[in-house]
């Protein structure tokens, strides 16, 4: 009797395997909302982004009055998103916040934004107009939505990691310049480093160089109270006996003019 069940819902079981395979859904037009929406969710989590993304496309074309439209938009941009077509994911959350201000997917949506600019962020080395544009994004959902405090808390990680990707690109600039010995232009970048990404990794260095481009545009004096508060300031930094090599150097050389 035992065997005879199991061979039973063995039967059953590739029956419905053979109909599911075999399934072919009706066209989309002969669909109702509800049923057209809910295929086109099955589409996405199987994968299938982009055959989701036309899906959803022709619901919010042909049903812009339904309750599930801003959804419909919402996995539009989303479905982007996960094919990394970032510029048109952002036009597509940007349309759901334009389109549907009352919507509780835009909070999500404006995060989200943020997150497209920061996946198009390149290497510090290059042009960081979409790191700007993310910390700028990003900072407009924190502004708005404060209390959606664990995607805030994401999007200030976000922040965080653009900070440190912008400062680094000035102290780069600055060594730059400071290797070709034009210590005038190596100061100003160390200095923005140190004025606009103070709480980044890089503002101790930037200090440190700082105060050797003004030993060598010979600003002694500033050069001594920068090195100083280096010191002071950063006093488990890998630079800080060089930096006091550099102050006891010139200290002597002051000594013997």
């Amino acid at each position: 009797m035992k065997q005879n069940l199991i061979t039973l819902l063995l039967v059953n079981f590739t029956w419905s395997l053979i109909f599911s395979s075999c399934y072919k859904p009706p066209p989309l037009e002969e669909m109702e909302p509800e049923e057209m929406y809910h295929h086109l969710r099955l589409l996405y989590e199987r994968g299938r982004y982009l055959e989701a993304s036309d899906g959803f496309n022709y619901f919010t074309l042909n049903y812009s009055g339904h309750a599930l439209v801003d959804s419909s938009q919402y996995f539009i941009a989303q479905a982007h998103f996960n094919m990394k077509e970032y510029l048109i994911s952002v036009d597509a959350f940007e349309e759901l916040v334009r389109r549907f201000p009352n919507s509780k997917l835009v909070a999500e949506s404006m995060f989200m934004v943020g997150r497209c600019y920061w996946e198009m962020s390149p290497r510090y080395s290059l042009d960081q107009e979409y790191t700007h544009s993310a910390i700028d994004a990003l900072q407009s959902f924190i502004d708005y939505f404060p209390d959606h405090q664990e995607m805030a808390l994401e999007a200030q990680g976000y922040i965080g990691k653009c900070r440190e990707k912008l400062a680094r690109k000035h102290y780069s600039n600055g060594i730059i310049y400071l290797k070709m010995k034009q210590y005038g232009a190596a100061s100003i970048y160390f200095r923005g480093v140190i004025n606009q990404y103070y709480d980044t990794r890089w503002a101790a260095d930037a200090t440190y160089k700082l105060g050797l481009s003004l030993s060598g545009e010979d600003k002694k004096e500033e050069s001594r109270e920068i090195l100083l508060g280096f010191i002071q300031k950063y006093s488990g930094h890998e630079m800080v006996d060089k930096a006091k090599a550099e102050l006891n150097s010139a200290l002597n050389s002051e000594s013997q003019e």
